[in-house]
């Protein structure tokens, strides 16, 4: 591995720490980040995976993966992680460790920095939206 995308995945643990996530959050992560650095191009400064489900607790969905190169901000490109199925599944499994009240969501994006800070934000469908709680 790369000597920044090493290092990345060893700032991980303490980033995830400082952010009070779950044990089984913070795995899940980690997973999903050393899977995603493989694909990365060599000066990139943000990766986003986003997973679009069309109803909450969905088995599956679509799945996007793009980073933002150093000096090309403005654009976004796709790359590949080490499997594209593995990021989005392991996310997907991770539904089961998360309360009750946070599994229907529809919507998840992960974006990750080199320095191992990384947020993961959740969208779910309001309440009004009968087309997605069905």
């Amino acid at each position: 591995m790369r000597p920044l995308l090493a290092a990345l995945v060893l700032a991980l643990p303490t980033s995830l720490a400082a952010q009070e996530a779950s044990k089984q959050e913070a795995a899940a992560v980690q997973s999903i980040v050393e899977c995603l650095v493989q694909g990365l191009p060599h000066d990139w400064v943000r990766a986003e995976m986003t997973v679009e489900l069309a109803a909450p607790g969905a088995a599956s969905g679509d799945v996007e993966y793009t980073a933002v190169r150093r000096g090309a901000e403005d654009r976004r490109e796709s790359f590949t992680p080490c499997d594209v199925r593995k990021p989005a599944r392991t996310l997907l499994d991770g539904r089961k460790s998360q309360a009750a009240a946070r599994r229907g969501w529809t919507r998840a994006v992960l974006v990750v920095q080199p320095d191992g800070k990384f947020s993961l934000n959740f969208e779910y469908p309001k309440k009004d939206d009968k087309r997605r709680m069905k």
